[in-house]
């Protein structure tokens, strides 16, 4: 992209050139013309120093040494798989946070260990924070989520733990405590990657539609400079309009599937049900 606008703008530089040089344009439009392409110019080695940075880390990542990586597909070649509006929270219990504190708490409980399912409360986690066929609130529901009710109320409520020894409690008490803080950050998490991917999804229809329009004002101001009517300084605005539309368009195609990653890592792995039948 930066290429091909240096390329519109060494274009728009000759022409300037010519026209300047039989009296048609003006120095000063000339002098622009060269600060507008020598400003195109020198974002590029910024750009290319970023990406060697990129690839330097990721080729480190993948335990070989500093290297330039091998390009694939263009940016907007990528595609976000369809993300279902709502998913439900059984799929966290493939995250590692969350089977760690599983097991930490079986271990505190024997007892515990044929109810392990029973342990993430079944509730439609979306954007929105709703909670759908919700077992939350049955009386069913495990009284894990009864922990520190004055730190998690009103979203979860239900009785009140009976302990019959101290100590074998404190323990349990203590793993619960820790389940359920572990299991409501993935809630957080989860939440906000849905919010992000559907969001940045709308800000990037609309920077495509901004960059559309930008890019129809830019030809209507590089025809009537041509033809005399307009100065070439509503050229020079266009093309620096355009330019950072298509730059914020980039960064937010990056940003939406960076967002669709991190909700398959904080869904422990994407968002198909089957794909949890191992626990």
């Amino acid at each position: 992209m930066l290429r091909e606008t240096l390329v519109q703008r060494a274009n728009s530089l000759n022409v300037i050139r010519r026209r300047t040089e039989t009296g048609y344009s003006t120095q000063l439009d000339l002098a622009q013309a060269e600060a507008e392409y020598r400003a195109a110019a020198q974002l590029i080695p910024a750009a290319e120093l970023a990406i060697a940075h990129q690839e330097n880390g990721l080729s480190v990542l993948f335990g070989s040494a500093p290297r330039e990586v091998q390009r694939g597909r263009e940016l907007n070649a990528f595609v976000v798989p369809d993300i279902p509006a709502a998913v439900p929270s059984e799929l966290l219990r493939r995250r590692p946070d969350i089977a760690a504190a599983e097991e930490q708490l079986v271990a505190a409980d024997a007892t515990l260990d044929s109810a392990r399912a029973a342990f993430m409360p079944s509730i439609q986690l979306s954007a929105s924070g709703g909670v759908a066929a919700s077992t939350l609130f049955q009386p069913s529901a495990i009284w894990i989520w009864a922990l520190g009710a004055a730190f998690s109320a009103p979203i979860f409520d239900s009785g009140r733990l009976q302990a019959q020894q101290e100590t074998a409690a404190a323990r349990r008490n203590q793993a619960a405590y820790a389940y359920k803080n572990t299991a409501l950050t993935a809630f957080r998490e989860v939440e906000d990657g849905l919010a992000s991917v559907r969001l940045l999804d709308e800000q990037e229809k609309a920077l495509v539609a901004q960059r559309d329009a930008l890019a129809h004002a830019l030809k209507l101001a590089t025809r009537r400079y041509r033809a005399g009517y307009s100065p070439y300084l509503d050229q020079l605005d266009a093309e620096r309009s355009l330019l950072s539309a298509e730059l914020s368009l980039v960064q937010s195609r990056a940003d939406r599937l960076s967002s669709a990653v991190d909700l398959y890592r904080a869904l422990g792995g994407g968002w198909d049900l089957y794909e949890s039948s191992s626990f």
